[in-house]
């Protein structure tokens, strides 16, 4: 008899953890709720989408070029090969809504109610949005208009086509994403470079130095400013975007603003279903919840002795972890942590060189 696996969310992690299950000859029914739809993305590559999909197009070609409906949004280099295998049911665009734990069923909002026998939750992490006023509308509903994150498939897409006829874009943001998404916004329009401006709201870290990674945005064009705190959005007369204040009163007048400043672990299943939660899902050596057998969490939703960690190779390595353990190919492995490294800006640098290699070609 196939042994159920029930697995929500379809990014790397669950993309890795399912693509291992199914690489195997083990009797699996293998269930994934995608709610942001059947392709699973490489989120660490969608930044370089922007400059592949706009590069050499000026905001008023890239306008009539939009009028004419042929700019949809090109995020083939970011998205990883969903498995063809009778074994797999991939749910695209249905979120899971609750788990009953007691009976060992996955509410979706199809209103399909599926049996498990093991669920994996693979929910990953919510773009963090900073307390700066002017953030939302004012029914506080929205982001303001030329407000965009930086997180998804989706928020890309919205942000190319925001990008191709803005004049002045500001990044809020130093982490790796905001790097990336700052260079990417400088040279996706050769003809007629976007300006733009980068404000880390916080200390540099071990991974992203000032001496390597700022250097490297320099030489792109990007201006970016250290600790400084943006204080408040600026909207005009039509309620969309004009300017960026920061805390000492400097204003950067833009009509483009990109929020990256890190992310949270999106718990908000595991809370309602009675999981032990701290800042993440806590689960032991074997990526078991602790409060329950017969559920696991992998990726950046876990919480794993007492760390959390988004970082690409950590979640392979617990997907790997995962998939040798659920299809009994070596059900006594575990997962101690993320092996140790010398804290560098070697990867971001390489991420913004290679955005610069692709823009003179």
């Amino acid at each position: 008899m196939s042994r159920k696996i029930v697995v929500v969310g379809w990014g790397p992690a669950a993309h890795r953890l399912v693509t291992g299950l199914l690489g195997t000859d083990a009797e699996v029914d293998v269930t994934v709720y995608a709610g942001e739809g059947a392709v699973a993305h490489d989120r660490s590559a969608l930044p370089s989408t922007l400059v592949k999909t706009r590069a050499g197009r000026t905001a008023h070609e890239a306008s009539e070029a939009r009028d004419r409906a042929d700019t949809a949004f090109d995020t083939t280099a970011a998205a990883l090969p969903t498995p063809n295998d009778p074994r797999l049911d991939l749910r695209a665009g249905v979120r899971a809504v609750a788990v009953d734990r007691l009976h060992r069923l996955v509410h979706g909002s199809d209103q399909w109610i599926q049996p498990y026998d093991t669920l994996v939750l693979a929910t990953g992490a919510n773009p963090v949005l900073p307390p700066i006023r002017g953030l939302r509308t004012a029914d506080g509903r929205d982001l303001l208009p030329g407000v965009h994150s930086a997180h998804n498939a989706a928020d890309f897409h919205r942000l190319a086509e925001a990008a191709a006829p803005a004049s002045h874009a500001v990044v809020i943001g130093g982490s790796s994403t905001g790097l990336a998404v700052a260079a990417a916004l400088r040279i996706s329009r050769s003809d007629d470079p976007l300006h733009v401006e980068l404000v880390d709201q916080t200390p540099a870290t071990p991974e992203i130095t000032p001496t390597d990674a700022y250097l490297t945005l320099r030489r792109t064009g990007v201006i970016a400013y250290q600790d400084c705190r943006v204080r408040a959005l600026e909207s005009g007369s039509a309620d969309a975007l004009t300017a960026v204040t920061l805390a000492d009163g400097h204003r950067l007048g833009c009509d483009l603003a990109v929020i990256a400043c890190g992310t949270a672990p999106n718990t908000a299943l595991a809370w309602t279903s009675g999981l032990a939660v701290a800042r993440g899902i806590v689960v032991d050596d074997t990526l078991r919840s602790v409060s329950d057998p017969h559920i696991h969490a992998l990726g950046a939703c876990a919480e794993h002795r007492r760390s959390l960690s988004g970082r690409h190779e950590t979640l392979l390595a617990q997907a790997d972890v995962l998939a040798g353990r659920l299809s009994g190919l070596d059900p006594q492995r575990t997962y101690r942590g993320p092996a140790q490294r010398a804290a560098n800006a070697t990867s971001v640098v390489a991420e913004a060189e290679a955005l610069l290699r692709a823009a003179a070609a």
